[in-house]
């Protein structure tokens, strides 16, 4: 009988799941939570597999990936190199780290495992378009274009590849060449947000207005907690010269992150263009609250602009006064004072700048000019001026 009692008891140990586990078997079950979503418990279970083998480099490289996915880079990096301390040829480990170091803006450790990933397989489709997008984001588009094409060689419908090779053009200011790569794109993967950015920054820097903030509109409609759509879309009717559009946007950006520093810089921009500078100054100041630094003759400009011993104006000078005449009716018209100062204006230096003729005190300029501009109220354009340089307009901004 107490043969029979020991006998049952192994019995029952070997027969019971939960004592028998292998470290593969823990790992499984790792992935199935991690694919339900269940985050915390897929990390322990691959925690649990490290324990039974601490040798077992799937799980590590499991582990690695959630805490990547995660952005818990200083968590996912050593785990990741405890792997290659394990298997050093494992080009997806390499691969994986190199993708962590690049999340965490260590480029150039992040191209030598993606390079080492390519030495151990020279077919890993993944590696050579993530080599291409770390070669783009240190400037080198060249070498990025030719990894994209690798990339599209091992797989003709990697949408991704596609992006790549279009951004590295666009970067080259090849934006002919780039729309095509990111339309290929959006062929194999109509939902590509990331393509449709891309996409939409280049129709910009086309002008064609237009087209990009239709493509912008399609990817808010599939994602509107987007940032890079919302600050893109403030972009493109900034540059299209609809500035509030471009400011209803920006905010977008800021309802859902507030610390977001470039939108902060652009909203800043925006104001400014629209003559609020206690707002302009104050969104400056955010943004580089958040880090970002903002260029220094933008922020003398508006210290200058908020202080009351500072004047604005910008003016289109002419050569007749037949040709300022008929500029003048444009303007009474309605006609945007800074396009006819780009297309008219004699003054190179301040024509490029819509006529902006910065900022100035009492007794910087010459008397005719200063007592032509003092005498308007803000946002008043005057008469036809004539000055020994030819024919003014002027509009007074502060």
């Amino acid at each position: 009988m107490k043969n029979l009692f020991y006998a049952l008891i192994i019995l029952l140990k070997f027969a019971s799941p939960g004592l028998a586990q292998t470290a593969d078997q823990i790992n499984t079950k790792g992935m199935k939570f991690f694919q339900e979503g269940k985050i915390n418990e897929a990390i322990q279970e691959f925690q649990n597999a490290i324990k039974l083998d601490t040798t077992f480099v799937k799980a590590y490289i499991n582990l690695g990936y959630i805490y990547y996915a995660n952005r818990i880079l200083d968590y996912a990096i050593p785990v990741y190199k405890k792997a290659l301390t394990l298997e050093p040829e494992s080009a997806l480990a390499h691969n994986n780290l190199g993708a962590a170091l690049l999340a965490n803006r260590n480029y150039a450790e992040a191209i030598n495992e993606y390079r080492l990933a390519i030495k151990y397989d020279s077919t890993y489709t993944e590696a050579h378009n993530n080599l291409a997008f770390a070669y783009y984001s240190v400037g080198l588009q060249d070498f990025a274009i030719k990894e994209a094409e690798t990339a599209l060689k091992l797989n003709p419908d990697h949408a991704r590849a596609y992006n790549n090779l279009g951004l590295a053009y666009g970067a080259k200011s090849m934006f002919d060449e780039a729309e095509v790569q990111l339309k290929k794109a959006l062929e194999l993967a109509p939902n590509f947000i990331d393509a449709m950015n891309n996409l939409g920054i280049v129709l910009r820097s086309k002008n064609m207005y237009q087209e990009s903030l239709e493509v912008l509109a399609k990817a808010e409609k599939l994602d509107s907690l987007n940032i890079d759509t919302f600050n893109n879309l403030g972009l493109s009717h900034l540059s299209n010269g609809n500035i509030h559009k471009a400011i209803e946007n920006f905010k977008k950006v800021l309802k859902i992150v507030p610390s977001h520093g470039t939108a902060h810089n652009n909203l800043s921009f925006s104001y400014y263009d629209i003559y609020d500078y206690a707002l302009a100054m104050q969104h400056a100041k955010a943004a580089e609250r958040f880090g970002l630094k903002i260029n220094p003759d933008f922020i003398k400009d508006l210290e200058k602009a908020l202080d009351p011993d500072y004047f604005r104006m910008r003016h289109i000078l002419v050569k007749t006064q037949e040709e300022a005449g008929e500029i003048l009716q444009h303007l009474k018209q309605g006609k945007n004072f800074a396009e006819l100062a780009l297309n008219h204006s004699i003054d190179k230096n301040t024509a490029a700048l819509g006529g902006d003729f910065g900022y100035f005190k009492k007794g910087d300029l010459q008397p005719e000019l200063e007592q032509a501009v003092l005498k308007l109220k803000k946002n008043e354009t005057s008469e036809v001026v004539k000055t020994a340089l030819g024919f003014h307009i002027f509009e007074r901004l502060k």
